[in-house]
Parts: C-alpha cells; structure tokens; sequence
C-alpha cells in the first residue's frame, strides 16, 4: 500500500534528492558564519561588486577563509559571480531573507539555531536509546536565550503597530492602565516594549530562568521603567494570591516547550480575570503529520522541536508537545483550560506563527 501511494523515484533520482539535502546542511552552516561574523551585513551594503581581497580587508578576516565561505555562497546561488572579475555581489532582493530584521521569516536567524542544534547532535542521539537520558537540557544551549532574544527585538519592533491592532480595545485599555502578564517571557522583550509605550499600565514578566529574568531586569533599569517588574517563577506553579489578577496575559512561543502544558494553561487560566484575555502565540501548524506536507518549512520546524523544543521539555519528564503540536491540539487544550470564545489569528509580521485569543468568562 504505501508503495502505491509514493511517486515513483529511481535510486539516482533519490540519491540527488539527498545530495542536495545534505548540501543545504553545510549551506545553513555557512548563513550563520555569514551572520555570527557580519560578513552577510557587509555585503548588504556594498555598493556593487567586490573581490575576494577587498571583502577580506573591509572584514578584517583572512582572505582565505573568506573565499571558501563565499565559494558556498556562490554554489549555493545566494551571492552571484562573475568569471572574469572574480568579483562577487549579494543582490539587494535576498538581503532581507538572511538578515536577522525579518525575525522568524530571517533565514539567517534559523541558521544559527542549525548551528546550535549541530552542537547537540550527540546528545540527542543518545537519547534515541531506551536506556538514554530522557531529553536535552537547556544548560546544553549556551546561545539560546541570546537567540531568541534576538529574535525577538526584531519581532516585537512592530508588536505595538500591527500586533496590538488585532485585539479589539486592547490598546485603548493598555493606554488607561491595565495590568499585564508576560508569562514566559524570556529576556522579556515583549514587555519591555510594552512597558516603554504604556506608561499607564503595570506589567509583570516571568520566566523559569535566572539568567534571562536577571537581562530583563537590568535592561528595565537602563530603561527607566517603573510600571514594570521581572520574577523568577515556573508556569505551572506561579504565586497563589495572582488569582483573578490579570486583565490580559501572553505567552509567546512558551506552551509547547512546558513539561505540563495542561497545568500551565491552567495557571494562566485562574491568573487571567473574570472577563480578561488571554494571548497564546505558537508556532503555526497542524497537529497531523500528513496535513504539514504541503508546508515548505515543516522539516524545519520539526527539526527544532527534535533538536530543542521537545527534547528540553523531556527531559523534565514532560509531555513533549513538540514544535508542531498544531492549532488542532491547542484549540482543544485551551477549550479544556476553561478559555471560550477562542479565535485564531494570523501574525501579519510572522508567517510560522499563530495567534490564539481567547477570553475568561
């Protein structure tokens, strides 16, 4: 039977199908050198084409190196060259998809994180092994939270503009003063950004990590920010008297790494209050395998959740949603925290993920 449903391939036909796989591997390896050490950014900006020994003393790097980087670059048909001159141009319209500014669209972005997922390839091997570790843990990633950080100063540079204009009467309420939780939070980009545009309002971020809360915390002070304190807390385990306190809580990209996402939608649940929001921003997907098919950045997105997502969350014994648990399962499991009226949305800025705004009756 599932002969029958496959499109029939040679051997030579899948092995150049592989030979090309593997080759995007090391082209994902060269965009993050390219990134890590600003050469893609110089070529971005220069005014036409130049020679390998020209890109080399702008850069202040070896020549050498350079010309096998770019070698992978121009096989890779993302810099163009030409014979005669030997000169090599990065072309204007694909700057934009390798510079970290297009956030989750950047490629250059999701290719440090295959940088970093190389680094713990061993690991997750082992746990493959019925007598293996259970899972990764987040010590295992030393430049995540820089990551994702980054990321996110991108991302939330129009959270305010074209974010916040999809919720009905949220600015206007945030202009009054509200309170706010950001769950999660990370180096709390989101709520620095908010925190700096609301002055009204009182925001809170937490975050299981001390190294990102201690970021957060003394970024707000640089900041001058009063209307905004950063905690230490788990998400499924957060301060009993925060019942009924919020009026709006998010969580971005935070549901499908927890251990116990049940209890965490929970705890969201009682925090939010009586006739509150809630915003749950995941990765965009379904929860069936066979209904990503069609979507070009699936193995990607697979690949981080073997790689990361589900990998940290088991080796806390936890559920493993995985990258890709799909708005399907989400729906359901907000439903089941107790949420109603549940809508999801596109993120005109973000094209992998989605939207969940819900309410607390």
């Amino acid at each position: 039977m599932a002969e029958a449903q496959t499109t029939p391939e040679t051997a030579d036909q899948f092995a150049l199908r592989m030979v090309n796989t593997v080759s995007s591997g090391f082209v994902s390896l060269g965009i993050a050198v390219g990134a890590r050490t600003g050469l893609i950014a110089q070529l971005a900006e220069a005014d036409g084409p130049e020679t390998a020994v020209q890109i080399a003393e702008k850069a202040n790097m070896k020549e050498r190196y350079l010309r096998e980087w770019l070698a992978i670059m121009v096989t890779a048909r993302i810099v163009d060259y030409d014979k005669e001159q030997k000169t090599y141009f990065l072309p204007k319209h694909r700057v934009g998809v390798l510079l970290p500014d297009g956030a989750m669209g950047s490629m250059g972005n999701w290719s440090d994180f295959v940088r970093q997922s190389a680094m713990v390839t061993n690991d997750v091997a082992d746990c493959f092994k019925n007598d293996g570790p259970k899972g990764v843990p987040y010590s295992a990633y030393p430049d995540f939270h820089g990551w994702m950080g980054n990321i996110k100063e991108h991302e939330h540079k129009s959270l305010v503009s074209r974010f916040l204009p999809t919720i009905p009467g949220l600015g206007e309420a945030l202009e009054s003063g509200i309170k706010v939780l950001d769950a999660g939070c990370g180096r709390g980009i989101a709520t620095l950004t908010l925190a700096q545009h609301f002055p009204k309002s009182t925001f809170i971020g937490t975050d299981l990590s001390d190294e990102v809360i201690q970021w957060a915390s003394e970024e707000s002070n640089k900041r001058g920010l009063a209307n905004v304190t950063f905690q230490v807390h788990d998400l499924v385990k957060m301060p009993a008297d925060w019942l009924d306190s919020f009026d709006y809580v998010l969580v971005w990209d935070v549901i499908h790494d927890q251990a116990d996402p049940e209890t965490a939608l929970r705890e969201i649940f009682r925090m939010v209050k009586p006739g509150g929001r809630f915003s749950m921003v995941d990765i965009k997907g379904h929860s069936e395998l066979a209904d990503n098919m069609g979507n070009p950045a699936a193995p990607l997105l697979y690949g981080v959740s073997l790689f990361h997502c589900m990998t940290v969350s088991l080796y806390f014994g936890g559920k493993g949603l995985g990258t890709l648990w799909g708005q399907e399962l989400a729906a359901q499991m907000l439903h089941e925290a107790g949420f109603t009226d549940i809508k999801a949305l596109d993120i005109p800025h973000s094209p992998v993920e989605i939207h969940f705004l819900c309410n607390k009756p």
